[in-house]
Parts: structure tokens; C-alpha cells; sequence
């Protein structure tokens, strides 16, 4: 039995090689079903190839909203209210309101679109935020904002961010 097993050992190795690179040969050659197009066009009924308005010149949406993970229901019902399925972005304006209730946070900025909450402004730029919304007497601040997503993923990864400068 000992003199098989210096045999038998790179044999299994070899199979098992074989195997596996026989499995992922058939799937990486069928294709993808695309599961957001399929469920857009169920839900909405719509032709997802819509045309979304192309992103403003000049403007830097550098500034990234926290929280978006939270806010993914809200963020797919905006995805799918502008039919933005295969485009991978938004474009639109933010609403930036102090939330001073927060329990974590009483200087804490939610980021609003449409209605719809989306995350936060970063903890250690709250306080700097919220005294910009009060130097300019308002309750709230409007900033542009990019909504980015993953076009390739049937759970796409999303983002948020502004076009805001901290003073």
C-alpha cells in the first residue's frame, strides 16, 4: 500500500485540476441573465433604455455620502422611478437637512433626494455642515448630487455623492 501512495497522490491532484477547470469552462461561457433589466421591465413595464439627463459640466461631485447601505430600498426605488437600469447613473439635486434628534449625532445632516433619505453627511464634517445650513439662514441646503451603481450586478453596489466643498 505505501509504495501506491507516491502514485496515487498526483493522480488525485491531477483529477481534481481537470475537474475544476471543467466546471468553470461551462460556466464562464453561459451567459448572464441580466436580473435587473428583466425585473424593471416586470415592474414597470417600461423600456429601460430610457434617456437620463447626462451629468452637468464642470461640476465635481466629490464628497461621499455615508449610510447608503442603510438607505438601499430607497436608493433601488430611485434607480427604478428613472428607469436608470442600464445607464449606471443619476443625476439631480440633494437636499441636506440637520437632523438634530439624531440619537447618535445631534449635529447630524441627513441627505435627502427626491424625497427620500439616502444616508448622512460624514459624522466629522456634521458640525461644519450644519453651521453652513444655519449661516445661510435657511433650515436646509440644496447641493448637485450623483447616484453611481454597478450596471453588471444583479445587487449593484450604489453610491451617493455631492457636489459640496466644506467651508
Amino acid at each position: 500500500m505505501n509504495s501506491l501512495l507516491p502514485f496515487l497522490l498526483p493522480l488525485a491532484i491531477i483529477l481534481l485540476l481537470v475537474i475544476r477547470s471543467s466546471i468553470k469552462s461551462r460556466t464562464s461561457s453561459t451567459a448572464r441573465p441580466d436580473f435587473i433589466r428583466q425585473v424593471s421591465a416586470a415592474v414597470d413595464g417600461d423600456d429601460v433604455s430610457a434617456v437620463i439627463e447626462p451629468a452637468p459640466d464642470g461640476v465635481d461631485f466629490s464628497y461621499d455620502v455615508v449610510g447608503e447601505s442603510f438607505r438601499r430600498d430607497n436608493l433601488m426605488a430611485l434607480v427604478r422611478s428613472h428607469n436608470a437600469f442600464s445607464i449606471g447613473e443619476i443625476y439631480g439635486t440633494a437636499i441636506l437637512e440637520p437632523e438634530p434628534t439624531n440619537e447618535f449625532d445631534p449635529t447630524a445632516v441627513k441627505v435627502v433626494v427626491e424625497g427620500v433619505q439616502v444616508g448622512y453627511i460624514p459624522k466629522f464634517d456634521s458640525p461644519a455642515v450644519t453651521q453652513m445650513i444655519m449661516d445661510s439662514g435657511k433650515k436646509e441646503m440644496q447641493v448637485p448630487v450623483r447616484i453611481g451603481f454597478d450596471t453588471d450586478s444583479p445587487q449593484p453596489l450604489i453610491g451617493v455623492r455631492l457636489a459640496l466643498t466644506i467651508e
